[in-house]
């Protein structure tokens, strides 16, 4: 029931803020996580921070032209 769709940059910082609060609340969930040797997600999460590091000031720099009017 959106009349727009949610702007790239929201969704990155939702998903980069859940992890963050994960990290800083649940040390041994996120540690357990990451742990390249022993969990199926930590490929994944490594990808999306790897990923996180290029995209973010694009969408950053996007956001701030949509805002300016540049």
């Amino acid at each position: 029931g959106m009349a727009e769709s949610v702007h790239p940059f929201l969704v990155w910082w939702a998903v980069l803020f859940g992890l963050s609060i994960l990290a800083r609340y649940e040390p041994a969930g996120w540690a357990a996580m990451i742990d390249i040797d022993t969990s199926g997600t930590a490929n994944a999460i490594e990808n999306l921070l790897e990923n996180a590091i290029g995209v973010i000031p694009h969408l950053a720099l996007i956001a701030i032209k949509d805002v300016s009017g540049s």
